[in-house]
């Protein structure tokens, strides 16, 4: 019966330049993420990650606390989706739909809340105008590649193997779809409250697969300290 294990990555660069990075508190999450990997004797057969920087960052520091020796198998299969593109894509025609927006697009970019709350809608445009994606990836086709991504781990793991893989909030929640049966629609509505460095983890047998824990954070919580569980 193998395993998989899904990491999210450490907190990244937020209203930062550059989100694509982790931040310091990122960098510490996955040193402790590393050695409770360690303490708990976890040994994986192999270890993934996807081509963005945030999450080969975390693969790196989590593989050096753990003292794995594994090499990591980098895949932008695991890559979270085209959040900027889909901004680009779908911002010009919510301004013309809901002008009244405007005003806060400015605020969004150094306020979380507002933030969310104006991506909540440019993701609803992104699920069901599939016509209008233009070159971004759609969402049925990023559903298709988490499927297929997990799927492709699965194909590769021997009995009581354990596969690590680092990616990000919305393969993971997309994931539930696969392993719980989750339309995919409810499914990355869980992307919002996944937990950087959480750890989501379930078995593959006949041809089925088994949730053992989503979202736990019991690693981070245990290490106490301030604000060390975050969703950013």
């Amino acid at each position: 019966m193998g395993k998989i294990i899904l990491i999210r990555h450490g907190k990244a660069g937020f209203l930062e330049t550059d989100y694509d990075q982790l931040s310091d508190l990122g960098e510490y999450q996955a040193q402790v993420t590393g050695n409770f990997f360690k303490q708990a004797r976890i040994y994986p057969a192999t270890i993934y990650s996807g081509s963005l920087i945030r999450q080969q960052r975390t693969a790196e520091i989590v593989k050096k606390n753990a003292g794995y020796n594994t090499e990591t198998i980098n895949d932008p299969t695991f890559n979270e989706f085209d959040y900027q593109g889909i901004i680009d894509c779908f911002l010009p025609e919510l301004l013309t739909e809901k002008p009244s927006i405007a005003k806060d697009v400015d605020k969004a970019l150094t306020d979380y809340s507002t933030f969310r709350r104006i991506f909540s809608e440019l993701i609803e445009c992104w699920i069901h105008k599939n016509d209008h994606t233009g070159n971004i990836e759609s969402f049925e086709s990023y559903t298709n590649r988490v499927i297929q991504g997990i799927n492709a781990v699965t194909e590769k793991l021997n009995k009581d193997d354990i596969a690590i893989v680092f990616t990000s909030g919305g393969f993971i929640a997309v994931s539930m779809h696969l392993i719980l049966g989750l339309s995919p629609i409810s499914a990355l509505t869980l992307a919002w409250n996944i937990y950087n460095c959480s750890i989501t983890s379930f078995y593959h047998s006949n041809n089925k697969y088994c949730l053992e824990t989503f979202n736990s954070v019991g690693h981070l919580e245990m290490d106490a300290r301030d604000g060390i569980v975050t969703m950013i």
